[in-house]
């Protein structure tokens, strides 16, 4: 494997994804956050966007266990959503942070991990997402590409550990102007996934520097996953990351 996170940011709040699996596109839609308040993890459903709207339509019924009769719960959310992570007990559990970027001895908390890690089920379609809201100069984050499968000109056999890719913003792209590709050597690979966009468009807007090299491959034929650790470098940069804009 290739380098690992070295800046941990622990969050205020996540995202909570759901993927529609039933829709043509396996759309994901932003269906509410987890947030501290006072010590306690908070579960926000956004009732009222539209893309809650779009995802009832496609069966969405709420998180299990906390209904959306109520737009938020404050019971045992924390320890309803770490249920989705390995106990820390677990033999190979250092094997687990490594496999997300995150180095075995690293000191994070459930909070941060389940951020970090997106704490993905085979089945149920959610994940959640660290939006990285008050990162310092320079931060890391694993990315998973979005439509390799489909959209990728590399077979996975081509990819390397630690070879270096690109981000290219596609405005003109006709069915999501955020989209960002993700490339090496020229070859399309995907795209970011939506839960990552607004960040890094963020990052984009304030002059970051966004290096990013393969980290592992796995998965099926079917189904292909890469993963991508993306470094951001804000603010003062060091004179490699100056020289590589140049």
């Amino acid at each position: 494997m290739t380098r690992l996170i070295e800046h941990l940011v622990e969050p205020h709040r996540l995202l909570l994804y759901w993927q529609a699996r039933e829709s043509k596109m396996r759309s994901r839609y932003l269906v509410g956050e987890l947030v501290k308040r006072d010590n306690n993890v908070v579960l926000v459903y956004a009732l009222d966007s539209s893309e809650m709207a779009e995802a009832k339509l496609l069966g969405f019924r709420g998180y299990p266990a906390f209904s959306m009769r109520q737009a938020e719960h404050n019971h045992q959310v924390l320890e309803a959503f770490t249920r989705r992570l390995p106990p820390r007990s677990r033999r190979d559990f250092g094997r687990y942070l490594e496999l997300r970027a995150i180095p075995e001895d690293a000191n994070i908390s459930d909070f941060a991990l389940l951020g970090y890690s997106g704490a993905k089920l085979p089945n149920d379609g959610f994940e959640l997402v660290h939006p990285f809201d008050n990162p310092p100069e320079t931060f890391e984050v694993l990315i998973e590409i979005a439509g390799f499968r489909h959209e990728s000109q590399l077979e996975i056999t081509d990819l390397q550990v630690g070879s270096s890719v690109q981000f290219v913003p596609e405005p003109e792209n006709p069915v999501d102007a955020d989209a960002i590709r993700i490339e090496s050597a020229g070859c399309k690979l995907g795209y970011v996934p939506r839960g990552n966009l607004d960040m890094l468009h963020r990052m984009l807007k304030e002059g970051a520097i966004l290096e990013g090299e393969v980290f592992r491959t796995n998965g099926t034929s079917e189904r292909p996953l890469v993963y991508i650790l993306t470094r951001i470098l804000r603010g003062d940069l060091p004179f490699q990351a100056l020289k590589m804009q140049a």
